[in-house]
């Protein structure tokens, strides 16, 4: 294994080999398989509409409107037609939005990235041609596109967020914001005069956004030898992330592992103008010094 050179990779490498993994083709099959929890994203998880933020919304889930839009099954003790059995009713319907919103959503998602198919080098256009398959690699993808059609060995790489091929693989999807950023639901309101059923739906959403954070500390910390390796790298060479925040901590760790080393990072621009607008935001963020970055197009390299 090549230790000099590391790169990361991201989604917009799968796009640039023709493959439909974007959120937009997330979302349009979601809508074919799970019709209820696409509602439930569409309305209650402030994504764009091609879902391109998924992993940042699910931190801003709309709580406010869940919990209004339910208040139809939170019935007056008072009421006439009042009955023991319709107790539980209110909470049920919370903890069916924020499940299906969490473990449901992660289940399908799981269940279409197993499905995408990595397609044959003969049906590849732009491919690459001088991809160093001896360097290490860091991917955020769950497909098997650089062993597939680069012949990358299965030891250079790290599959941060699981992978497709591997059953026993843990796909993560997940937002950034950690609990201490956050305030609890439960604990914002007065307990001694708040409706009990209240409570009880309060702490299912506080455990919705539990668990749809993304551990990424506890991620780099069972990765740690990956991670200790990367120290001798003298170039870094970024395909088809943006660098966005959602990842932010993983960045952080190798900004702390490479410290003052003289290594030079190269980012490949997407095709798109806000993409490129985006990504060279996100690098400016990093503190990296600036004259040991640079940005190329695909066709460049």
């Amino acid at each position: 294994m090549n230790a000099r050179t590391l790169y990361i990779i991201g989604n917009g490498f799968d796009l640039h080999h023709g493959m439909p993994t974007r959120y937009l083709d997330f979302k349009k099959h979601l809508l074919e398989v799970d019709r209820e929890t696409y509602d439930w994203v569409d309305t209650y998880v402030p994504a764009e509409g091609n879902w391109a933020n998924l992993e940042q919304a699910l931190a801003d889930l709309d709580t406010d409107t869940i919990v209004s839009d339910m208040e139809c099954f939170l019935g007056s003790y008072s009421s006439d037609d009042w009955s023991d059995s319709g107790h539980h009713d209110f909470q049920y319907e919370v903890d069916r939005v924020a499940t299906g919103l969490s473990h449901t959503l992660l289940q399908q998602f799981a269940d279409w990235v197993r499905s995408i198919a990595v397609p044959e080098r003969s049906e590849v256009f732009g491919g690459l041609t001088n991809l160093d398959t001896t360097a290490t690699f860091l991917t955020f993808n769950y497909t098997s596109t650089l062993s597939h059609l680069y012949d990358v060995p299965a030891e250079n790489i790290l599959h941060i967020h699981g992978e497709a091929l591997d059953a026993s693989s843990v796909i993560v999807l997940g937002h950034g914001r950690d609990e201490k950023n956050r305030t609890s639901l439960y604990d914002s309101v007065d307990h001694e005069s708040a409706d009990h059923r209240l409570l009880e739906a309060y702490s299912t959403l506080d455990d919705y956004f539990s668990s749809t954070f993304k551990p990424s500390g506890k991620i780099i910390q069972d990765n740690s030898s990956f991670f200790e390796r990367l120290g001798d790298t003298e170039e870094v060479i970024v395909f088809g992330h943006s660098m966005s925040d959602v990842d932010g901590a993983y960045f952080s760790k190798l900004l702390e592992i490479l410290g003052d080393t003289p290594t030079t990072w190269t980012f490949i621009l997407p095709p798109d103008e806000d993409g490129q607008r985006d990504l060279q935001s996100n690098v400016g963020k990093l503190g990296l010094m600036p004259d040991r970055i640079a940005f190329k197009k695909w066709n460049q390299l």
